[in-house]
């Protein structure tokens, strides 16, 4: 059977097939007379989509070019979608005034979820009733928990083609993406639930709810402890990137998010003259700001080795992000948004890579290991929930149940028993064991490394 398909190409689009990828690269170049009167762009690179390609040529530059040709100007109209439709379903989660996605979503948030919405509704089906048409494109009644499920697992496999390094000839790969399946049917499943009150056809039973599939293997996130957080301020301090320590420290003690260090932990909000004792920390995930404590009742120090670096931050300015830039005095990692720029992560790998952390040590991995202590602890679950501003129980104790010393203890409790069952393994009255009395101090130190008590 035939691997593959033949695409007509529109007017002006041109094709190159890379002989090292097999991939085919496609390009809009208009002829020379054309590009001689003037017209803009004469040539421009399309990618590797070809529907993309193919859609951006139909859709933009070609009209262009018929208005230029007709001594006109093309004017651009925002395309608006057809009415009762899935695409204008997600168009009014995205835009009404009073919808979660303005409201509750910051920058961030927005842009992803702008990303796996225009994934979803792009998706064309690949088998059933409407094979071939557009997720987008379906009317809202057309939508039901099977065309939901089809784009689940359809999505999930993506084919792209490559090169058999045996024969050297242009092959089919199949690549799954089961993360990205499962985000873009949550967004979806989001602006339907969303989409209630403030869009009269959004249906009563939303075709994305109470779906099943299988369990996809998940990475558990790495969680630094101390000593990785003492390599990374060792490093931190060889390598000029102070502040960028002073950020994985706050993220371990104070348990907050990169977003919430490099951009909402302003100047003011750290030992203000109304709470000189106190600083202002923000969880933006959860929405949640709280003035924590920087010594007890006392006046002993909660937070000493903290206090003292962002002491050092905060200098004599009164306004401004508190930790800045290493080599700058109060520049910002990020916007007010939340959006950090690319420039914090590769500085961030840099200071892994000298304090030698694996690579699956993300900046994450500093707020995690924070949580984790406290469960090494033994805070209790609400103690958790308050150092971490955790919303849910549930939540937390994904931290406690991985820590080291909790797996550590179980695993010593294991052995404990096995040891037990050795011992008694060996004792004469034992009938089941007759037969391994002979050789079972060899036999129980090959198989379990120790060897019985002596009787």
């Amino acid at each position: 059977m035939s691997t593959t398909v033949t695409v007509a190409l529109l007017p002006y689009m041109r094709v190159h097939t890379s002989e090292a990828t097999g991939l085919h690269h496609l390009r809009w170049e208009v002829s020379t007379p054309i590009a001689k009167a003037g017209f803009k762009p004469a040539c421009l690179a399309l990618g590797t989509d070809v529907s993309k390609a193919v859609a951006k040529v139909e859709n933009d530059l070609l009209p262009r070019l018929r208005a230029f040709q007709a001594g006109s100007a093309a004017i651009m109209l925002p395309k608006m979608p057809v009415p009762g439709t899935v695409d204008e379903l997600v168009h009014v989660y995205m835009t009404h005034p009073t919808s979660t996605f303005l409201t509750r979503c910051n920058e961030k948030t927005r842009k992803q979820m702008t990303r796996l919405l225009a994934a979803g509704t792009d998706h064309r089906l690949r088998s059933g009733e409407h094979e071939g048409m557009r997720i987008g494109s379906l009317m809202i009644e057309q939508l039901t928990a099977v065309e939901a499920r089809a784009l689940r697992i359809e999505y999930e496999t993506v084919e792209e083609a490559g090169i058999d390094p045996d024969t050297g000839e242009t092959v089919t790969v199949v690549r799954n993406r089961p993360r990205m399946a499962e985000l873009v049917f949550e967004a979806l499943k989001t602006a339907f639930n969303a989409a209630r009150g403030i869009y009269p056809k959004t249906p009563a039973n939303n075709p994305f709810e109470k779906q099943k599939f299988g369990t996809r293997f998940r990475k558990e996130t790495y969680a630094a402890d101390f000593y990785d957080l003492l390599n990374t301020l060792l490093a931190a301090e060889e390598t000029g990137k102070r502040n960028m320590g002073t950020k994985c420290l706050v993220a371990y003690d104070l348990k907050i998010r990169v977003e919430s260090i490099g951009t909402k932990l302003m100047v003011e909000h750290y030992k203000p003259p109304h709470r000189p004792d106190q600083t202002l920390i923000t969880h933006w995930k959860t929405k949640r700001a709280t003035w924590i404590d920087l010594r007890d009742l006392d006046g002993d120090p909660l937070y000493p080795a903290l206090e003292e670096r962002l002491d050092e931050c905060k200098g004599e300015r009164t306004t401004g992000i508190l930790i800045p830039k290493d080599g700058t005095v109060d520049e910002p990692w990020g916007t007010a948004e939340g959006t950090l720029q690319s420039s914090f992560y590769a500085s961030f790998r840099e200071l892994m890579e000298a304090a030698g952390l694996p690579d699956e040590c993300k900046f994450t991995s500093f707020r995690h290991g924070g949580i984790t202590e406290s469960a090494e602890a033994g805070c209790t679950e609400n103690e958790m929930m308050i150092l971490s501003g955790h919303l849910h129980s549930g939540t937390v104790q994904r931290y406690a149940k991985k820590t080291r010393r909790g797996r550590e203890a179980a695993r010593k409790k294991v052995l404990a028993s096995r040891q037990e069952l050795i011992d008694r393994m060996m004792h004469p009255a034992n009938t089941r064991a007759k037969r391994l009395i002979a050789p079972a101090p060899a036999l129980v130190k090959d198989v379990t490394g120790t060897e019985p008590s002596a009787r």
